[in-house]
């Protein structure tokens, strides 16, 4: 705890300071949610089966924007430096600065994704088993969305390339987060058995992505 706090704290202290990532990351969370059923047309029945999956989409593209302040003011700052060489545990610092992008951005959006699926016409019952869900993947998404920000760290607009780095590992993510909410004979895939793979892909997240990250990161800032 005693290498967590503190970097929390000087995260927490620098994202508000400048207040615009979680502003950012809301606003367009409510624009890609509220455009979407319009280009979708009048036919509730299309909206209703196919709002989970837009939910989710909204959710990542959210997290995508803003995924690049992880790393880059340490960078600009020399500090990233610090915390990878001299850190007794670069992990645990890892770590603290997911949980910070967590409160700062993650948060304030799962706040609004009621209001997201009430746009999209989402059953109460379905927005709140998606709720947990993406609470339950959210590890994942962030580590994995980390990943594309170390690797993007020396590019100047690297929004983009985080995107089309990681767009493909949140593709299982979204076919789990999904598939409950299909009917289909066929294939009768519960709620349970998608929230115990979101929580074994985080776990897995959680346990191996660091240790990737501090090499990425290593190679970039030298």
């Amino acid at each position: 705890m005693n290498h967590i706090v503190p970097i929390i704290k000087r995260d927490l202290h620098i994202y508000f300071r400048n207040k615009s990532s979680i502003l950012i990351a809301i606003i367009f969370f409510l624009v890609v949610t509220s455009i979407l059923p319009i280009g979708i047309g009048p036919d509730i029945k299309v909206l209703e089966s196919i709002s989970p999956g837009l939910l989710w989409i909204a959710f990542f593209l959210s997290i995508l924007l803003n995924i690049s302040i992880v790393f880059e003011n340490d960078f600009k700052d020399g500090s990233l430096d610090l915390i990878l060489i001299e850190s007794e545990l670069p992990e645990l610092a890892i770590i603290s600065k997911i949980i910070s992008f967590w409160l700062i951005v993650v948060l304030p959006l799962v706040i609004f994704l009621p209001l997201g699926g009430i746009i999209l016409n989402l059953p109460l019952g379905n927005i709140k088993q998606i709720i947990l869900m993406i609470i339950i993947s959210s590890p994942f998404m962030i580590l994995i969305a980390s990943m594309g920000s170390a690797m993007a760290l020396r590019v100047s607009n690297p929004s983009l390339l985080i995107t089309i780095l990681i767009i493909p590992f949140y593709i299982p993510i979204l076919i789990f987060g999904t598939l409950p909410f299909i009917e289909n004979d066929i294939m009768n895939f519960s709620f349970s058995r998608s929230l115990m793979l979101l929580t074994s892909a985080s776990i897995f997240a959680i346990v191996f992505v660091p240790y990737l990250l501090i090499y990425v990161l290593k190679v970039n800032s030298d």
